[in-house]
């Protein structure tokens, strides 16, 4: 997994900030595209699954984070935290993540029409409190349908999620943390 951070330096060992910065029409920034051109132009190395997970688990958290912070004080507890989440399929180990607060939750069904190639994750977040639950995760509707077909392969709880998904069990107007039970609107 490809992960930049301020400071790293990049290909032909010049720091980013020389390399891939610009200043147009007085705004600065660094040229992200073509730094992933330049990282992708060079031999990846391999990696397994629990690499890229690894990897992956630290950032996830610190963006949840930063959602969290950014939002407790626009949103009365509880809200809610909605993350999509893709592969680019151009790239190896390339995930993005989107992060939106809500003070309502999403419908699940309508999001799995909406962004079916999209894993779509829900939390509810209580900032009073400090309390952070998923409340479901569901994968694209390939995965769904292969999870469907074989449900005793896969998490019990993914498989409920699923389910519930499609029969619209999961499209609540509000969720609560004492074992996420639906209340009333």
């Amino acid at each position: 997994m490809v992960i930049l951070r301020d400071g790293d330096t990049l290909p032909n060992q010049l720091p980013s900030q020389e390399k891939y910065a610009y200043n147009r029409f007085g705004k600065k920034g660094t040229r992200v595209g073509q730094a992933v051109v330049d990282i992708l132009s060079q031999q990846q190395a391999s990696q397994t699954v629990g690499d890229v997970l690894d990897g992956y688990g630290p950032d996830y958290a610190r963006q949840i984070e930063e959602c969290v912070e950014q939002n407790q004080s626009k949103y009365k507890s509880p809200f809610y935290i909605f993350v999509l989440t893709k592969k680019e399929f151009w790239a190896n180990n390339l995930v993005r993540n989107w992060f939106i607060a809500r003070q309502t939750p999403p419908h699940a069904f309508d999001m799995m029409e909406q962004y079916s190639n999209y894993t779509k994750t829900l939390y509810i977040v209580d900032a009073d409190r400090g309390k952070l639950e998923i409340v479901w995760s569901l994968p694209g509707f390939d995965d769904c349908i292969a999870v469907a077909k074989n449900p005793g392969a896969y998490d019990p709880q993914l498989v409920k999620w699923i389910e519930d998904c499609f029969t619209r069990g999961l499209d609540k107007e509000k969720f609560t943390f004492d074992g996420l039970v639906a209340s009333a609107g």
